[in-house]
């Protein structure tokens, strides 16, 4: 849905201008193993080719995360683009059965269930002994599954987390968040840490909302971090019936969405989605916001690039209750792949040998339970203690027509939080039309 701040918009922001993936000839789907039945063996030293939209940050954290399997003797070509672009051009290539034989896969992944696109992954489970779904986190498969089929395996998890500028607090004198922080806390925080270019604050008469040098807290505001959690802290959802009908005019969803567009044009103590702009996504990176309510996706490029700070992470504030999306991407493989067996080894690779390297440098929580301690090692030094939200994650829901809907959604919310509308209206506008799309 609304794309700001999420992992999918930063690295737009910092999008690959070289590179994009490369078409293969015309292949017809390869025959796929039967359960007691080994997969046939690829042609030796058979490229594989590997799609995923990344940022630069993010493509040398591919390179990396391959470089033992493609040292083991296997070739593997990578192929680049931004979020944009990816789910532009890979329609595309399934028409022309050119996709990658394995690629990333989103919240997308189900529209593409009904066109045959992408192998059910059960038949190569089924005979693959060194594999046991006993060892995953179960939720993140749920997602994932087209009557019955496994359309893609779930690399790891997004969660969220409050980030924190000690600095910053520790020059106003103000105690660090912890995990008994509620919405009022985080508020009464963020007004008193938010200043002008003349040192006033929001509550000051003449605080100049257009020269903010030192926001309260940057906040999130896509689905996955930015306002679900927020809908789910306070005791609501805004899906019905397994998805197939929408929530969103219930109160309790209106109030989330309010709270968090006030937090932006009311009490003025969060930057607008225009005015994010200038900080490349993220005002908390670069030292202008005092706290960062966002996704774990944003670990892999703090830890890279604070440098002139000290900074920590706790688990978000709680409304009524607490709540987070706990959300997989996943690695899927191609129908049309000539070459499944090697695919399927890569896939293998990424969720069990490559499930430490991926948590260490915090690109996901990993879904292998014996890998999560590479996440929870720090820098930052808290991080072990996002941990706890598995016992109230929230999936990722799906629906039928979900990119026509996300898009929908993701105009309508990009009203609420830049003011152009209050909550109320804009929800009821996406209650009217998500609602026919979704209808079981």
């Amino acid at each position: 849905m609304q794309k700001q701040l999420s992992r999918r918009n930063f690295l737009s922001l910092a999008a690959l201008t070289t590179g994009g993936v490369v078409l293969a000839a015309c292949a017809p789907p390869a025959a796929q193993p039967q359960a007691g039945q080994s997969a046939a063996p690829a042609a030796a030293a058979a490229e594989i080719r590997l799609g995923v939209w990344a940022s630069p940050d993010e493509a040398q954290f591919f390179e990396n995360w391959v470089k033992p399997y493609k040292d083991a003797g296997h070739s593997v070509n990578i192929e680049y683009v931004d979020w944009t672009t990816y789910w532009t051009k890979l329609p595309t290539q399934f028409s022309a059965g050119t996709a990658p034989d394995v690629m990333e896969m989103s919240n997308f992944t189900l529209q593409f269930g009904p066109q045959g696109v992408l192998a059910d992954l059960h038949p190569f489970l089924d005979v693959d002994a060194g594999l046991k779904m006993d060892n995953f986190v179960a939720v993140p498969f749920e997602k994932f599954d087209y009557e019955g089929k496994l359309i893609s395996f779930p690399m790891g998890l997004t969660i969220q987390f409050l980030g924190y500028n000690k600095n910053i607090f520790d020059k106003a004198g103000i105690a660090y968040p912890d995990d008994t922080w509620d919405w009022t806390n985080m508020l009464d925080a963020a007004l008193k840490l938010t200043k002008d270019k003349d040192g006033n604050g929001p509550t000051d008469t003449k605080f100049d909302v257009t020269n903010v040098v030192q926001w309260g807290i940057e906040m999130a505001l896509d689905e996955e971090s930015g306002w679900s959690p927020l809908v789910y802290q306070n005791e609501a959802d805004y899906w019905k019936n397994n998805y197939t009908e929408p929530n969103f005019t219930d109160p309790a969803v209106v109030e989330a969405f309010q709270f968090l567009a006030d937090m932006i044009n009311k009490h003025k103590v969060a930057p607008s989605p225009a005015a994010q702009l200038k900080f490349s996504g993220s005002a908390f990176q670069a030292g202008q916001a005092a706290m960062s309510r966002q996704g774990t996706y944003m670990l892999l490029p703090y830890l890279k690039n604070i440098t002139s700070f000290e900074w920590d992470v706790v688990v978000p504030p709680k409304g009524k209750t607490r709540g987070v999306m706990a959300d997989g991407i996943g690695w899927s493989m191609s129908s049309a792949s000539k070459i499944t067996d090697e695919a399927w080894k890569l896939i293998k690779f990424f969720n069990t040998d490559g499930q430490k390297f991926m948590g260490g440098v915090k690109f996901q929580v990993p879904i292998l339970k014996s890998a999560f301690d590479s996440f929870a090692t720090p820098p930052p030094a808290n991080v072990g203690s996002l941990n706890d939200e598995f016992t109230y994650g929230h999936r990722w829901p799906t629906y039928t027509n979900q990119q026509q809907v996300d898009d929908f959604v993701g105009q309508k919310t990009t009203q609420i939080f830049d003011g152009q509308a209050p909550a109320e209206t804009a929800l009821a506008e996406i209650q009217e039309f998500v609602a026919p799309l979704v209808k079981g």
